[in-house]
């Protein structure tokens, strides 16, 4: 969560360059590079402010006004200038409304800033109609706006704090944990508007004025009643099953996740409050056609099918939705069948028959003598013959495979073959 400090005084001072403005009993807040503005200063509506421009030249300092206009209509105003340091007094008429001021010396620069007068906020609410309450929450009331304008005229106002509680995610305990405390800096929309980010779970909000400490007064909070937010904390996760059969092409995609089918998935949904939630698969990302739905917290899937499958977390109520999407590849398939083996020939090496085989998902291997007694069977391509049969190794010689298997692609593999036995006239029987 990011944490907003207002830094504040009774001297406000600026530096920029070799040039510093002060405003006695001024709160300062910065604005926006596009604002043209240096910053702007909130004083007191009793209070008739001077502005002190400080420089390290001696060089003439003029001194400009402009009002909502912008700065194609300043007029220049005259300071009092001792040395390197230039004091403008804002006229009694001034205070009417707002102006912005703009101090020019030759050989140093320019500095534009705003002076805004200070409105205490009167009454503050969450309004009674939200355009997009999902994402977006709207408070009203009396005095939330203290507007200034743009070097190009463009109306903008001073941002306001508001403390309100909300859901985070907690990595140590995987978990969402409701009723965080948290700040931000609040978008002021319009005099009796401002909005921010739509919470989570059910909370007050506290605009927080502390510009009044800048003329030595107390801080100003004041709440709303309780609000009800619609917005959705989700979180998804999704992990994939790793097998280690070194026999299988199970390399992993780009992104995502898959490889040798079957793929085997677990997924698992965080979602706050009374959401409606579910897991959909499609084979498309725009999910045209929905394939299957899930509404579990936890989900185990093994994919079988060629292809990617995308799955997405969708949870939605009235007002908001949110989707996370997980894609899942599954390769084609391969199945291949060695002819030779030499069990317990050379330890370690090649002393077990196994199939080299990728997505494979339906399985089935004989292995017969030259008589037709079967010495092996498995349904796992994983699994491989160590060339026993109940207990000893079988004598050297030719033994004979049927493999019958589907791959995830659809292809159907009917293999039959011969097995050389390999081993050495020293070796014994085991």
């Amino acid at each position: 969560m990011r944490k907003i400090f207002f830094i504040y005084c009774w001297l406000i001072t600026l530096p920029i360059m070799a040039q510093h403005i002060s405003i006695d009993g001024a709160y300062y807040f910065p604005t926006a590079e596009s604002s043209g503005l240096s910053g702007v200063y909130v004083v007191h509506p009793d209070v008739k402010p001077t502005i002190r421009y400080i420089s390290n030249s001696t060089a003439d300092i003029r001194w400009y006004r402009f009002d909502d206009k912008g700065t194609v209509g300043k007029i220049e105003v005259l300071g009092t200038q001792s040395g390197n340091t230039s004091t403008l007094l804002v006229a009694d008429n001034e205070r009417a409304g707002d102006y912005g001021y703009i101090v020019e010396q030759e050989g140093v620069g320019t500095i534009t800033l705003w002076l805004a007068t200070y409105r205490p906020i009167v009454s503050c609410s969450v309004a009674e109609v939200q355009d997009n309450p999902g994402e977006q929450v709207a408070i009203t009331g009396e005095g939330i706006g203290i507007s200034y304008y743009t070097t190009a005229a463009r109306k903008r106002y001073v941002p306001r704090r508001v403390a309100y509680t909300t859901a985070a995610w907690n990595d140590a305990t995987t978990s969402i944990i409701e009723n965080v405390p948290a700040e931000s800096l609040a978008t002021v929309n319009a005099d009796d508007e401002l909005s921010l980010p739509a919470p989570y779970g059910t909370t007050t909000f506290t605009i927080i004025d502390s510009i009044p400490t800048a003329w030595g007064a107390s801080p100003v909070q004041i709440s709303t009643e309780q609000y009800d937010s619609p917005a959705i904390f989700m979180r998804a996760t999704a992990e994939q099953k790793v097998r280690g059969a070194l026999n299988e092409a199970a390399e992993l995609p780009a992104s995502g996740f898959g490889g040798s089918a079957p793929v085997e998935m677990t997924f698992t949904a965080y979602v706050n409050g009374n959401n409606y939630y579910a897991w959909e698969f499609a084979r498309d990302a725009e999910f045209t056609t929905i394939d299957a739905l899930y509404a579990e917290e936890r989900l185990e899937y093994a994919f079988n099918d060629e292809g990617t499958t995308y799955v997405r977390l969708h949870a939605y109520n009235d007002y908001c939705e949110r989707d996370t999407l997980f894609e899942i590849h599954v390769g084609e398939s391969k199945l291949e069948a060695p002819n030779a083996f030499s069990p317990y020939g050379s330890p370690g090496v090649n002393d077990e028959w196994k199939v080299a085989y990728k997505s494979i998902v339906e399985y089935k291997c004989w292995i017969y003598n030259r008589w037709g007694q079967k010495m092996f069977h498995s349904t796992d391509p994983a699994q491989g013959w160590n060339g026993r049969f109940n207990g000893p190794i079988v004598p050297p010689g030719v033994y004979f495979y049927v493999i019958e298997a589907r791959g995830a692609d659809g292809q159907k593999y009917n293999l039959k073959g011969h097995i050389n036995i390999l081993r050495s006239k020293n070796e014994k029987h085991q």
